[in-house]
């Protein structure tokens, strides 16, 4: 089966699918719906807040970024805004990339994103199975839609407001359907007693948070099947860490995908915070468990079981950072040596006239999608590239004049003889040497 072919197939498969699970069960289209609704509130939440923000929120992140302490802040104040810690790894990413700030500064920012994190649990946490949002999404659907109408500014408020219109309505939807399944889906039968079970819920977290690209939205489907009775607390704190593990998978990916080694250092450094402080969470499941029971039993919630879910959270959270902030300087000189600097060429265009196999056509080297998250790290990665493309440029002028390439690199006045010398036969076409190296870039 040809690939074109197999591109359609399987996106009508997956259509399929889900049309005759909806039909077949109302109470599966109903999740369903809450959690497509959430994930575009959050959406437009972040796109909302990025526009009003314009580059002011960029312009913060490079002056926020001059002591571990304010990298911390920014991290936490950006993750609680946004309610996207995974957005904000990103972004850094994209600003280290670029050069706007130093990985020290980046691991601070990615500590903080962390923490603030678990703000959004403890929002999902406080708003309990029996408060209903949909009457505070209805009225924010009608001021979101009416803010579009009065200019940019405007329109971004109001996507702002329709985000958390969407979240809230999403969530009443998710409860909805998780209640609407009863018996139907009742995980709580499936004992996470010994290291086997609590592995198997670690695992569902993990790949829940790979598919939907979101660990609040993991979280509060949690949240809403522990508030329905389809799932243990014991259970719950499992799939909390399983999700820590999962949120990082995206930076992991974005960061590998891009050629610059600042990028690739914080996307490892969110792995190894991740992975290390999700292992430590498993290791001491049941002090943590004893810990946040006796932390809630005072103040009457020994038997709410979601508030001592967003407790778990935020301990092993906070259990991460403190863990991981004296060796902050240390983490940054191992991660270096692990992803050393690539050593820059002397010359960029070594292919032979007489090569079989010319070299692959050059394509730019700094801008990527992620550059885009932000005007500053696109202008300063559009400033690198020209760079980039200043150096192809003179090498393909050298080539089309017949000079040595290795003559740029000396200082003072070109050699004489060089220049008067006859062209080799063995030169290379600069029409071939532009169109392989300069118009891709």
């Amino acid at each position: 089966m040809n690939k074109p072919l197999l591109k359609l197939l399987l996106p009508a498969l997956v259509v399929a699918a889900l049309s005759w699970s909806f039909w077949s069960n109302e109470g599966w289209l109903q999740l369903c719906a809450g959690l497509a609704l959430f994930l575009f509130g959050m959406q437009c939440l972040e796109e909302g807040l990025r526009d009003l923000a314009g580059s002011h929120l960029e312009q913060l992140l490079a002056r926020s970024t001059a002591t571990p302490f304010k990298g911390l802040l920014f991290g936490m104040g950006g993750t609680m805004l946004l309610q996207s810690s995974t957005l904000v790894s990103l972004l850094t990413i994209a600003f280290i990339s670029t050069g706007l700030i130093k990985l020290a500064g980046g691991v601070a920012i990615l500590l903080g994103a962390n923490l603030g994190a678990t703000s959004g649990i403890w929002l999902l946490a406080m708003a309990g199975q029996n408060l209903s949002l949909s009457p505070l999404a209805l009225p924010l659907l009608v001021f979101g839609v009416l803010a579009s109408f009065t200019g940019d500014k405007g329109k971004a408020a109001g996507r702002v407001v329709l985000g958390i219109a969407f979240i809230f309505l999403g969530i009443d939807q998710i409860k909805a359907g998780f209640s609407s399944f009863d018996d139907g889906l009742d995980m709580s039968a499936w004992q996470a007693e010994g290291v086997l079970g609590q592995l198997t819920f670690v695992a569902i977290g993990m790949l829940a948070t790979v598919v939907l690209q979101s660990s609040h939205a993991t979280l509060m489907l949690t949240l809403a099947a522990l508030a329905g009775g389809q799932l243990e607390l014991s259970q719950s704190l499992a799939i909390a860490i399983g999700a820590k593990v999962g949120s990082s998978v995206t930076t992991a990916f974005v960061g590998s995908l891009g050629g610059n080694r600042g990028g690739q250092r914080l996307a490892l450094a969110h792995v190894v915070f991740n992975v290390l402080t999700a292992l430590v969470a498993l290791v001491l499941l049941l002090p943590l468990g004893w810990l946040v029971q006796w932390l809630v039993t005072p103040f009457g919630l020994g038997d709410n079981a979601l508030i001592q879910l967003a407790l778990f959270h935020t301990l092993f959270n906070g259990m991460g950072v403190l863990l991981f902030w004296p060796w902050q300087p240390q983490l940054v000189r191992q991660l270096e040596r692990w992803l050393p600097d690539r050593a820059e060429p002397l010359v960029l265009i070594t292919e032979l006239a007489t090569a079989e196999q010319p070299e692959p056509r050059a394509h730019a080297r700094y801008l990527s999608e992620r550059a885009l998250d932000s005007a500053d790290s696109a202008a300063s990665a559009v400033a690198q590239e020209l760079l980039h493309l200043e150096r192809l440029s003179l090498e393909v002028i050298c080539h089309a004049l017949f000079i040595p390439v290795e003559q740029l690199l000396q200082q003072g006045k070109l050699d004489e003889a060089i220049l008067q010398a006859q062209p080799s036969p063995q030169s290379l076409d600069a029409e071939q040497l532009y169109q392989r190296h300069i118009k891709g870039v």
